[in-house]
Parts: structure tokens; sequence; C-alpha cells
């Protein structure tokens, strides 16, 4: 068999949740998760309408320049078509250098059917080092729109360059062809002007983003930290918090449930509360639990019945009236009712000076018996300490006498199916109710069988009372009176008192 020291294995081997390592940091704040968020999707969008922008400026532009290089090509052709046939050079030197004089323009040629460039002005694609240098035929199959790079001047940089064709034409006839070469730096330019402009402004949308979604997010998360925190507060059984905010969303709806969540939970909490006042609070629990189950009748149990009254109760409040009479047994009977709580046991009620006790209901308890008898004891202590006050103030002394019994009784619900209280009933009630009328002035009578059990006989020292004849009862009972409670019980008793009189044990 494996030792019970050894760590099981499997799934039940596992560590708890709360004592694993903690491989992930804790998670940020909501405010901050949306605050991300929203600055996440400001910036993927303005990505891309500036991607889309920049690649439709690009398509414009494009078809801008082809626009461009073919009417000025053309537009030379149509110039250069008389002085070419003329071989006037002098006019083709004037026409390609006017048109040189435009910034956009790099450079104008005129080329002959041989291939001969007879004038040109600024960059060619002829020229040395071009794509077309040393090409004669080349004029004769050159595609509109060739880009090349050409040489900027002072530097050895390449500089990107464009360059047009068009036909010249003579009465129909072939006569050779123009070229004029534009720079493409005005389109990257262009290009950066709108990629630097996109940049701007996505940086001033994710700021302005970043202000609104944290603002905004403080706004959605302020009512969710607000419900944690009035989570946690109802966790620990404070009913009292309530949302002022109107809100007319679905966190106001979830608000609104929670305030009439917490109504109910305090409302419920004041009716046990006030129900605990007239039951044991083990009933009030039992019954507020299943209110549906509430009906007459009982379980047999095993326990424990004290009964306790003042001697001379009749004879003391003929020389009272009523309010000193109501004060004398509230008194009393709070100092009771906090002795059975500290015992386990349960109050089934007071009757004019009488109270009745039961202990092993509604909760079985296995030491009910020395419970009881524990506290009869610190009833009779307690009751010492209020007689010495009372001699202080020159009141007369009050003395009780207490009746325990045990045994096999009914406990339940009791009377009628609109008026009913939880309640025992049975022969050892009945019996524990006469020995509490045979008893004496400060006396706390047992039965024989009640002292001869065996949880109670080695803990209790009692005294052979007398067997005495009840009514009802065919032979005599024999009795014990109980003088205390055996080391170190004895100690358990004082302590109790103590904690009652302080103030520490609560009916």
């Amino acid at each position: 068999m494996p030792s019970a020291d050894k760590e099981p294995s499997g799934e039940t081997g596992r560590r708890p949740a709360s004592h694993r390592r903690r491989w992930f940091p804790a998670p940020l704040p909501l405010v901050y998760q949306l605050s991300l968020a929203i600055t996440v999707v400001i910036v993927v969008c303005m990505g891309l309408l500036g991607t889309v922008v920049i690649y439709h400026q690009d398509r414009v532009f494009e078809r801008q320049m082809q626009t461009l290089g073919h009417s000025l090509a053309g537009q030379i052709a149509r110039s250069a078509s008389e002085p070419l046939m003329a071989d006037d050079r002098l006019g083709l030197d004037v026409l390609a250098t006017s048109l040189v004089e435009d910034p956009a323009v790099l450079g104008t040629a005129v080329v002959a059917m041989s291939g001969q460039v007879v004038a040109k002005a600024g960059l060619t694609p002829f020229d040395a080092g071009a794509p077309l240098a040393g090409d004669r035929a080349a004029h004769r199959r050159v595609p509109a729109g060739i880009s090349w790079n050409a040489a900027a001047e002072g530097t050895d940089e390449p500089r990107p360059v464009v360059s047009f064709a068009a036909p010249i034409r003579f009465h129909k006839v072939l006569a050779g062809h123009a070229v004029v070469t534009l720079s493409r730096s005005s389109l990257g330019a262009f290009k950066r002007a709108t990629v630097r402009s996109i940049a701007i402004a996505t940086g001033l949308m994710i700021l302005l983003g970043m202000g609104l979604a944290y603002l905004l997010s403080r706004r959605l998360s302020r009512p969710i930290h607000e419900l944690v925190d009035a989570n946690r507060a109802f966790d620990q059984g404070h009913y009292h918090f309530r949302f002022p905010d109107r809100r007319h969303d679905e966190i106001g709806q979830l608000m609104g449930a929670y305030n009439r969540l917490a109504d109910s939970m305090l409302q419920k909490n004041q009716v046990e509360a006030a129900l605990s006042r007239y039951l044991s609070p083990g009933v009030a629990r039992a019954v507020l639990a299943d209110l549906d189950s509430v009906e007459l009748g009982g379980r047999r149990v095993q326990a424990s019945v004290l009964f306790a009254d003042i001697v001379g109760f009749t004879r003391m409040s003929e020389q009272m009236n009523p309010e000193t009479v109501a004060g004398l047994l509230n008194g009393y009977f709070d100092l009771i009712a906090r002795a059975c709580a500290a015992n386990r046991g349960m109050v089934d009620k007071f009757i004019g000076d009488e109270a009745m006790l039961v202990f092993g209901v509604p909760e079985a308890d296995g030491d009910h018996c020395l419970h009881a008898i524990t506290c009869a004891l610190a009833i009779m202590g307690l009751v010492e300490h209020e007689n010495t006050r009372r001699a202080a103030r020159g009141e007369p002394a009050v003395q009780f006498r207490i009746g325990i019994n045990s045994g096999s009784m009914l406990a339940g619900n009791m009377g009628a199916r609109d008026r009913m209280e939880y309640t025992v009933v049975g022969d050892a009630v009945n019996l524990a109710s006469r020995l509490c009328s045979a008893a004496g002035a400060g006396q706390i009578v047992i039965s024989e069988r009640t002292y001869h059990r065996r949880d109670v006989n080695q803990r209790v020292i009692a005294q052979h009372f007398d067997a005495i004849r009840l009514r009802g009862i065919e032979h005599p009972v024999t009795t014990y009176v109980v003088r205390g409670l055996a080391a170190p019980h004895d100690d358990v008793l004082r302590r109790q008192i103590t904690a009652i009189l302080d103030g520490d044990v609560q009916p």
C-alpha cells in the first residue's frame, strides 16, 4: 500500500491552480486593453487607407505622365515635319531647345529615318550610356514610355527618367521620330509628400484615437470595476451598495439587475435576522433555505431538553408593575439565551417565567446531554452573578430551578397549517418539565437515565437526590442533583461564563 505522505500521481496529483507557477504576467487592466485595441484598429485602418491612397495617386500620376509625354512628343513631331523634310537644322535645333526650358522636360531629339539624330537638346536615350546608344535603327522600334536611369549632373547617383517617341509624318510619309525625355523625380517627390502627409495624419489620428479610446475605455471600464467591487462586497455579505447611475445600455441593465438582487438579498437577510429573534438561528436558516418544504410533521431524534423557571415568581410579580416584570424576565432570558448558544443549544420557547431549551436539534449533537448540563451550570453561575448586582442595588435575589432529561423525542413543525412552530414533543420532554417542577431553588435535577449515560457520569459531579413520584408515571423516578463538572470541563465552564458576561457570546 502506498504511503499516505506520497504525493499522488496523475490527475489527482496536480497542484491546485493557486500553487502553480505563473508563466504569464497579470493581465492588463481593461481600460488599457480597450485603449490598445482601439489604437491598433486605428493604425491598421490608417495604414490600409494610406496604401490605397498612394496606389491610386501613383496610377493617376503615371497616367498623367503618359498623357504629357505623348502630347509633347506629338507636338514636336507635328512641328518638326517640314523642317526635317527641308533639312532645316537650325529650325530643328530651335524646336528641340525650346522645350528643354520646361523643368519637367530633360531632353528632346529629332531622329531621321536613317537613324541619324539631326537635332537634340538635353538627355536622350541615344546618348552614350543610354539604353539606345549606338543603335541606329532603335528609333524605328522605340517603345512609347521607355524608362531608364540617367546620371545626375555633378553626382554619380542615377536619376530615373522616361522617354516617349512619336512618328514624324509629312503627307502621310514617315520621315523620322520625335523623342522627348521627362524626369520621374517629380513622381518620387509626389509619393514622398503623399506618404509624409499620410504619416502625419496617421500620427495625429493615433494620438487623437488614443485619447478618445482612453476616455471611452474609462467610461466603459468604470462601471465594470464598480461591478467587481460590488460583487466582492456581495460575497462578503454586504448588501447595501447600490449603483446610482441610470444608464440606458447593457451595462445599465446589468447594474439594475444587481440593484434588484442586492435588494432581495438584503430583504432576505433582514427577514432571516428578524426570524432568528423568534426561532433558533438554525431553524430560521433551514426554513429560509427551503420554503416549499415547510409542513407539519417531524422526525425521531435523540436529544436533551432543559426547563428553567423562577422559584416563587407569582408572589414576586405581585409586588412589581408589569414593566418591571418584563424588564426582569428579559434580562434573565437574555443570559439564558447566551448560555444556550454557547453550548450549541436551541431556545425552543419562553413561557411566562419558564424557558425551554433543546440540545441536539435541529443539528445533531453527540454530546447534547453534556451540553445541556453545562448550559444549566452556566445559567446558575450567571444568575448568581446577577443576584450579586441586585443585592448591591437593594433588590431581592432571583432563584432558578432547572430540570434536564435526555431521550428519544419527536422534533419538527407542530401546530396548524397556517400557524406552526418548531419544537420537540414526547415523554422525555414531559419528564424534563416535571423534574424542573420537582427541583428546589438553585437546584439542577436530572433523571437517573441521563446521569448514567457514558458521556455524562465521568464528566459530571452529581449527588443522588430522591426517587420522585410523578403524576402519570407508575414507578418513582430516581433523580440526581448536579453539583458541577469534573476537571478539565470545569475550566471550560468558567471561561464560558466569563465570555458571556463580557458580551463575547451572542444568542
